[in-house]
């Protein structure tokens, strides 16, 4: 099986871990850190209240490993 880029989070590493959302857009030409968290499921919650458009969000760890992602959804 090939490797993902996309890891589940492991229960263990989710209590003492910080977490960082990261936003992209224009296919990784303009990055920044849009928020830092103490736990997984804070960093989620705010992550999936984002909804702009264009951009794409990834919660990472601090091993540095993608565990969540989302898409903007569409501005009105």
């Amino acid at each position: 099986m090939q490797g993902r880029l996309i890891q589940k989070p492991k229960k263990e590493s989710l209590k003492e871990a910080n977490f960082k959302i990261i936003a992209s857009k224009n296919h990784l030409n303009d990055i920044w850190t849009e928020g830092e968290f103490e736990t997984y499921e804070d960093a989620r919650r705010s992550l999936d209240s984002h909804t702009t458009s264009a951009v794409t969000y990834y919660i990472y760890s601090d091993d540095n490993r993608v565990l969540y992602t989302k898409t903007g959804g569409i501005d009105a």
